[in-house]
């Protein structure tokens, strides 16, 4: 059975070597390229850093000349930042939400936050607002989420290898979602809402929502949690 992997080909490798072990033939298609930036970032002007992926990270990782984080106080998104955290600056986050979500980061945060903390925010300016609206933030932008060139083409592509075959969308990111359905025409639709579609947690479940699909959420919002859920539709 075919699985559709949308998210950046450089953070679709896990995903597609835990398919292949169960036996399903992942299809690697990134609806955004990962573009990393360079800017100049004053690490002393913060008590907080916050990471909601590990491209934040590896973002601003590649504009430290000094890689040494030990004395601020690290917020992440999930356990994937956070081994990301870990590979790139030798140390772990000092809150991770129970629920991968923002909202869920938000709540953890101001709990232990002191108001007049200072929060750096590397991150891209598809970023959601919650963080930046209701924390002393500055969000820099050390990479950007782009739509790959030729993404028309192979969609069309994909729409003529998926014909009479059952198969399964999956989308780690509500612009990947986006990216991917501005190429779709109505027959792809069609065929589409007869297969299934798996979102990675319930932001990304909302933007498919608003195009009146059905998708699959799994109760951990990881690509582990993501493949308990494929493996039921297993044909």
């Amino acid at each position: 059975m075919d699985v559709i992997i949308t998210r950046p080909k450089e953070r679709a490798k896990a995903f597609l070597e835990i398919l292949k072990k169960e036996g399903f033939n992942p299809i690697i298609l990134p609806t955004i390229e990962i573009v990393y930036k360079k800017v100049n970032i004053n690490l002393d002007k913060y008590n907080w850093i916050i990471f909601t992926s590990p491209s934040g990270v590896i973002g601003l990782y590649k504009n430290l000349k000094d890689k040494n984080l030990d004395n601020k106080k690290i917020a992440v998104i999930g356990e994937k930042t956070n081994k990301t955290l870990k590979k790139y600056f030798n140390r772990e986050a000092d809150i991770i939400p129970s629920e991968y979500t923002a909202e869920k980061l938000l709540e953890e945060i101001k709990k232990v936050a002191k108001r007049d903390d200072k929060f750096l925010f590397p991150t891209t300016p598809a970023t959601r607002d919650i963080l930046k609206n209701n924390l002393n933030v500055d969000l820099v932008y050390v990479y950007s989420s782009e739509e790959p060139k030729d993404l028309k083409e192979k969609i069309n592509n994909l729409k003529n290898h998926l014909k009479d075959k059952k198969f399964i969308l999956t989308f780690t990111s509500s612009l990947t979602a986006k990216n991917f359905f501005k190429y779709v025409d109505d027959e792809f639709y069609n065929t589409i809402k007869n297969n299934y579609v798996v979102a990675i947690g319930p932001i990304t479940a909302k933007t498919l929502e608003e195009l009146n699909l059905s998708p699959i959420t799994p109760k951990k919002y990881t690509i582990e949690g993501m493949l308990k859920e494929i493996k039921k539709l297993r044909e």
